[in-house]
This record gives structure tokens, sequence and C-alpha cells, in this order.
């Protein structure tokens, strides 16, 4: 094959492998900087630096296209220039440098080349390497100012077990409004296992109707340690890496799947966004106080993953369980309806 068709070959590489990564998995981004290494070893160093830069247009084009679509966007100069200076500079480097290893292998300066390529292969891995993040929010507005409203909730469980770790970590953003004189801890009822918060003081700040409310938030973001995750890792809390596993709320009754695509979009093959509801189901709620009052429950828990496809543009997924109900206080077991979701998003510089 002749050497003045590697440009042209590089840039279309670099298009295809952005879907491929997109729609396979994210750690074949890891393989970015050996195709650059590739171009560049067939070629000389001015050559090879030409290809280096045409695979990331490439690349960066086509993530773009993703993102924007036929928009005037995939212009916007910035977003190229992010994603150069995030680690794109990174195929121009390789590309210029592997040909010095045709040279022999057991050279030094093999050897320097071989190990930046390395370096550069675990490093783009490790950004796409998939992220785990945990969130469970409990919100309750009531018609009365109650001080010994106690709630029964499912609990988040995954490998079988509640995954307690999660409600060790309470958002405690200052200026949110959120509720923080509480009592939780797991209690057994004839559900099994299951979430129990005491409540003594709630908020002057519900909606019209229920001008009473408790805000509490739960939330454990994977581990990250290369600056940059994905923007659905929520950022408040930094701890140890959280288990690659969804989390879900048990005990469940009734379990229908449902498997509706809400909406979905493509770019070209490639499918860039999509809301499906998965399933639903029921589970079992109390709500105890000695004052009779009407309340409005919603709990959410939700499981977010996902990783970087290129230098600043990201593939997540998010999974939600979602309760809403309106009730009288009973002090009696209640089955309510939970709502599945799982929603898919190639996300970019700027959202």
């Amino acid at each position: 094959m002749k050497k003045k068709y590697l440009p042209v070959i590089a840039l279309i590489a670099g298009f295809i492998w952005a879907f491929i990564t997109a729609g396979v998995h994210s750690l074949l981004f890891a393989f970015l900087p050996l195709l650059a290494f590739i171009f560049g070893y067939f070629s000389t160093w001015r050559w090879g630096l030409l290809n280096g830069f045409l695979l990331f247009i490439g690349y960066t084009f086509a993530t773009a296209f993703m993102w924007y679509g036929v928009s005037i966007n995939l212009l916007y100069f910035l977003q190229y220039f992010y994603a150069f200076i995030m680690g794109g500079f990174s195929l121009l480097l390789i590309g210029a440098l592997a040909p010095i290893v045709k040279r022999g292998i057991r050279k030094a300066s093999s050897i320097v080349v071989t190990i930046v390529l390395v370096f550069f292969m675990i490093w783009c891995g490790f950004q796409a390497w998939p992220d785990y993040s945990y969130y469970y929010q409990v919100i309750i507005h009531t018609t009365e100012d109650i001080d010994d409203l106690e709630l029964h909730l499912p609990a988040g469980v995954v490998a079988g077990n509640i995954y307690e770790e999660l409600y060790d970590n309470p958002w405690n953003e200052p200026m949110a409004p959120l509720t923080r004189d509480y009592n939780l801890e797991i209690v057994n009822t004839e559900h099994g296992p299951m979430l129990k918060l005491t409540l003594s003081d709630l908020m002057q700040e519900g909606p019209r109707g229920y001008p009473y409310t408790a805000n509490i938030i739960f939330m454990e973001p994977g581990l990250s340690l290369s600056g940059n995750r994905f923007t659905e890792m929520f950022l408040p809390w930094q701890g140890k890496s959280a288990p690659r596993e969804l989390i879900k709320l048990m005990p469940r009754y009734d379990v229908n799947p449902v498997n509706i695509v809400e909406s979905m979009e493509f770019r070209g093959p490639l499918k860039v966004e999509e809301n499906l509801r998965l399933e639903e189901f029921t589970v079992p709620i109390m709500v105890k106080s000695d004052t009779d009052a009407n309340f409005e429950l919603r709990l959410e828990n939700r499981t977010g993953w996902g990783g970087w496809i290129n230098f600043t543009y990201s593939k997540s997924n998010t999974y939600t369980e979602l309760v809403r109900h309106e009730g009288s206080i009973s002090n009696e077991w209640l089955l309510v309806p939970v709502e599945v979701t799982r929603r898919l998003s190639i996300r970019g510089t700027g959202d």
C-alpha cells in the first residue's frame, strides 16, 4: 500500500473506530493510541505526525457527530481543542515516534517509545473503564407538622445484601434544603430487612397543600483518579470504589416486565440516546405517626455507570427505580408501584 494513502486511511479509521468504541465497549478507546502507532510505524516521523493528527480529527469528529448530529456545532473549534489538550496530543506524539521502533526493538530509543505507547494505552483504558455511582433519595411532604414520623422503606440491595455503605454517606451540601436531623437503621419486618427512618423535625418548605417536608439524599460515586469522570458520577463524596453492580430495591412483588421504548435517537448506525421503561413492580412501605395527616412520598433509587469514549466525550447508562405515592398516614403496610427506567446517553463538551 502506498504511503500517500495512509493519511486518508487514518482519517477514515479514526471515524470508524469512534463508532465501534461507542457501540461495542468504551474500553476499545484504549486501543486508539495503538492505531496511531500502527499508522506511524509505516511512515516517516512527519507522515506519522500527520497520520496521528488525522486519526485524532476523524475520531473526534465522529464523537462530536454522535452528540451534535448534523449541526454547525460539528465545526466548533473549542471541542477539538479541549480534546487535544485532554489527551489527543498523544496520538500525534505516538505517530511521530513510531518509526523509531523500526531501527530495532532492543534499542533504548525503541524501548522509550514502547513505554510511551503502553503508558497512553493504560491511561486511555483507565478513563474508559466503566465507573459506577449510587443515589438514594427520600422526599416526603405532609399536611401537618409531625414530630414523630416513622418511615419503613425498601432498601437498596446488591448481590443479595443491603448495601449499607450507601447509607453511611448522606449528602451534606450546606446550601441544599436537606433534612439532617433523622435516625436511620436497618430493621427486620414481616417483609424482611428494610430501611427505617425516624424524623422529628420537618422543614416548612413543602409544596402547596403539603407545607411540611423532609428530604434526605444518600450518594456514593465510584472512585475516580482521572479527575474528570463523566458528569453523572456524583462528586460531593469521594470514597472507596463502589461495587460494580446495580442496586435494586427490595423486597419487590408483582414484577411485570414492560420493555417499552419511550424515546430513541440514532446518529448514523449508532444509538446515542434511549429512554427505556424496563418493568413495573410493587414494594411495601409504612408511614407511621400518632398524628393524622396526608402525605406525598417520592423515593428514587438510581445506579449510574459509564466511561469515556473519547478525551471529552462519555457514554453513560442510568438505571432508576422511582416510587411516587400519595395517601394518608395509616400505620399499616402499603404496596406501592415502582417504575423502572434505563437511560442511555452519549454526552459531550458543554453538556
